[in-house]
């Protein structure tokens, strides 16, 4: 198996035993409701996100890779659009990595159901989840944790690159694919050919200095 791979087994293995109740698409077989988009029948059915994370996390520092510091102070270079309660760290020991951020967020009256992803020192807000918390935009459990994977494996392997520009971000994440805002997908190539006048936030895999003992 691969690093990736063990990673994977590693993460499902703890997630499982966390027992957290996934869920189906609400929405399968017709759109939701009008009053569905007002509405959030069950907020702390979210932590969910918690869970995973928790179980990326405790991976990532089983498998020698990083140090967990938990509910730290984090310095944001933007403070992040959503409420934070409280954040958790992965800091990697591979020189030139970029450390994760993992944060609660609050979702209507649950303070910790929402997760927050930050990169780098300070911390740049790379995304959150739920993207929105509401009945009307439930699509299930599954896309919203395979964001969450996607996002944390690509920091961990170093495919991890997020482009910013005024009122522009191209996020990339290696064989997952890439996801862009206020820019047509014609541009990806050439930022990514040249870059010049974009922030770029990435770094080297974690892998790279190989397991601590």
């Amino acid at each position: 198996m691969t690093i990736e791979e063990d990673l994977r087994a590693a993460v499902d293995a703890r997630f499982a035993a966390a027992g957290p109740a996934p869920w189906p698409d609400p929405h399968w077989d017709q759109g939701p409701a009008e009053e569905e988009y007002s509405r959030v029948t069950d907020p702390a059915k979210w932590r969910i996100l918690g869970a995973r994370a928790d179980a990326w996390a405790g991976a990532l520092v089983d498998a020698g890779l990083a140090t967990l510091e938990r509910d730290g102070a984090v310095a944001w270079a933007e403070q992040p659009g959503t409420l934070v309660s409280r954040t958790d760290r992965v800091v990697p020991h591979a020189a030139g990595a970029l450390p994760l951020v993992l944060a609660r967020s609050r979702i209507e009256n649950v303070v910790d159901a929402g997760i927050t992803l930050g990169v780098g020192e300070p911390a740049v807000c790379v995304m959150y989840l739920p993207a929105c918390g509401c009945d009307a935009c439930d699509s299930g459990s599954e896309s919203e944790l395979d964001q969450l994977d996607d996002h944390i494996l690509s920091i961990a392997t170093g495919a991890f690159r997020r482009f910013s520009a005024p009122g522009k971000i191209l996020t990339v994440l290696g064989s997952s694919g890439w996801s862009a805002s206020g820019l047509f997908s014609g541009e990806v190539d050439a930022v990514l050919a040249d870059p010049t006048g974009w922030v770029e936030h990435s770094g080297v895999t974690w892998t790279s200095v190989g397991p601590r003992t």
